[in-house]
């Protein structure tokens, strides 16, 4: 596409470890901003947790596989 810009969206590594059943280990867990935690909390509801991407300017629910599992590691806020 000459002198056009493109944009195309890639599913990550968070995406990949829902679908495929990986493990995540999220680091410092803390700092990171409250919308992002609160997109997060989904995957935590009960057996059928989910996530909504709606990146794509559509909305694409990925259900979370059942070997998923999601680690959370934090800082003490004196570190910060």
């Amino acid at each position: 596409i000459k002198g056009k810009f493109a944009f195309a969206f890639v599913e990550g590594v968070l995406v990949k470890a829902i679908r495929e059943g990986h493990w995540l280990l999220l680091d410092e867990v803390n700092l990171a901003p409250a919308e992002t935690l609160e997109r997060l909390s989904g995957l935590l509801d009960g057996d059928s947790g989910s996530v909504a991407l709606t990146e794509k300017g559509d909305i694409d629910v990925v259900q979370r596989h059942p070997n998923f599992r999601l680690f959370a590691c934090m800082n003490p806020a004196t570190d910060v």
